[in-house]
């Protein structure tokens, strides 16, 4: 029985520090902030999008469900705009950067505002997107968007358009640099 105890601690004492690194440098982020006054949380799971699958339309012409079949999960974390204080207390930007996997991330685009900073990262395994990652921070505004699953770029200012929430608007500047590139 000691033997088992030993080996059951040790297993946990192994397996913490890997289950703690395969967490996104996002989530830290949204589960200090998620639930806290001056600032909105919005998690949509998979089972979200599988029921949008289930629900039967005539006619799906966003391609809405082409855009989500293949994600497991979208956080969103945003200050509220109710709280122009609170976006001058806080910078998600410099917070997530500080602890930031270098190296781990590819950076995929940068947009410079006055007094705001907005990054585009992905997280790659082989040539298969399994992250995207949005950091917005600045005096004006601050937003966190994790997207996760088998991303697609060319859907994700599609996505960004169709579910109309806050902050995503910034994923179809992804759409905007692509076109440059042409």
């Amino acid at each position: 029985m000691k033997t088992k105890k030993v080996f059951l601690l040790m297993a946990i004492v192994f397996a913490l520090p890997m289950m703690l690194a395969a967490q996104s440098p996002a989530d830290a982020l949204f589960d200090k902030y998620s639930g806290q006054d001056g600032y909105t949380s919005v998690y949509i799971t998979q089972h979200m999008f599988g029921l949008f699958a289930d629900v039967e339309t005539e006619e799906d012409e966003s391609g809405f469900m082409d855009l989500v079949k293949n994600l497991d999960c979208i956080k969103i974390l945003a200050v509220d705009d109710e709280s122009k204080e609170l976006n001058l207390q806080v910078n998600f930007y410099e917070e997530i950067m500080n602890d930031f996997p270098k190296g781990v991330y590819d950076e995929l685009m940068v947009v410079k505002k006055k007094d705001q900073d907005v990054k585009f990262y992905v997280l790659k395994e082989g040539k298969k997107i399994v992250e995207l990652l949005m950091i917005v921070g600045g005096v004006d505004d601050n937003a966190l968007i994790s997207i996760q699953g088998d991303i697609d770029l060319k859907t994700i200012s599609k996505l960004s358009k169709t579910m109309n929430i806050d902050g995503m608007e910034n994923l179809e500047e992804i759409n905007t640099d692509e076109d440059k590139d042409k």
